[in-house]
């Protein structure tokens, strides 16, 4: 590798780590490029890169991008060190978060079931990156409302971690996971200390202004609002939108969804108004970005559509929905 290369992946590194991503990209597009001039498009560095690409796309919410930087890195990883390998599964397992995200839920299990099996052969059950799979597939399962079968999946993918005998960013992480399926199904008691517990690591590990210290504030605040602390939601999601908004902007998904989130606030209070007006915003957004038959466009869609009711304005929430039935 030159000098030149590397320096370079030593920037993109610092960017990412400090959740820059906007910054890494004309970088990482840089080292691509460089990587193939260095070593062929057919080696399996070129695969590496390019799987790097797919996730700095997916951090900043442009999936067809992600789909199509993952896919090149899978063919090249495949022809280059063959579909057992580790790094092949990650890349597949890579490619499967993306479509989780775009809402494609049958190719998203089907490629996370396909890297856990690589993984199992290759390196054994009691290793990170089963782990990792583990609660990938969990996550997809939250989505999906199989909240049993993402239980199952976290705390098997937590124990494997334990293990190491360190509170990481796995084990917070793992924390954190493991108390999304708690939550959904009324098990607050047991979610609330996983949560702090999780964010407390987080914020000593990567800072407060880091995305993954916006998620556990996130996950929290969505705890706080289920069991009816609004002003504590309140203020954790207005803290959520602020890290997001300074790191990636006002037109990204993960600042959308701290939005709607806080619209659920005001909702509870009766602040409609204030509701329409965030539900409003985020509907636009996720037209725009993920279509009018996404999961996330629908769902915004409703939760529109049932604000316009409780303001006793049903001509506009008919409107609404019989537009979303005629796509």
């Amino acid at each position: 590798m030159s000098n030149h290369l590397e320096n370079l992946n030593l920037q993109i590194t610092q960017f990412i780590d400090q959740g820059k991503y906007r910054e890494a990209e004309p970088l990482l597009l840089q080292a691509v490029e460089l990587t193939m001039q260095e070593y062929g498009e057919d080696h399996h560095s070129s695969g590496a890169v390019l799987n790097e690409l797919g996730g700095l796309y997916r951090a900043i919410g442009q999936y067809a991008k992600s789909e199509k930087a993952y896919t090149d890195a899978i063919k090249v990883l495949a022809a280059t060190l063959g579909e057992d390998h580790a790094d092949y599964a990650t890349a597949v397992n890579n490619l499967a978060g993306t479509y989780r995200l775009m809402g494609d839920y049958p190719k998203s299990e089907d490629l996370f079931r396909k890297a856990i099996d690589i993984y199992s052969k290759s390196l054994g059950e009691k290793h990170f990156l089963y782990a990792s799979g583990l609660n990938n597939l969990g996550l997809l399962y939250q989505d999906m409302r199989r909240y049993e079968d993402a239980e199952k999946l976290h705390r098997e993918a937590f124990e494997i971690v334990r293990s190491s005998g360190n509170k990481d960013i796995p084990y917070a992480t793992s924390l954190n996971n493991i108390a999304g399926p708690l939550r959904a199904m009324g098990k607050h008691e047991e979610a609330e200390p996983l949560l702090k517990e999780a964010l407390e690591i987080y914020g000593e590990t990567v800072g407060r202004k880091h995305p993954l210290y916006a998620s556990g504030l996130n996950s929290l605040g969505g705890l706080y609002c289920v069991i009816g602390q609004y002003e504590n939601a309140e203020l954790l999601y207005k803290e959520v939108i602020d890290i997001f908004s300074e790191l990636f902007g006002k037109e990204h998904p993960d600042y959308m969804a701290a939005m709607a989130n806080l619209g659920l606030v005001y909702d509870r209070w009766g602040e409609y108004e204030q509701e329409e007006k965030y539900y409003s915003e985020v509907m636009e957004f996720r037209r725009r970005t993920l279509g009018e038959s996404h999961p996330r466009y629908i769902g915004i869609v409703n939760m529109l559509a049932k604000v316009y009711e409780k303001k006793g304005e049903s001509d506009k929430a008919s409107e609404l929905l019989s537009q979303l039935q005629k796509k």
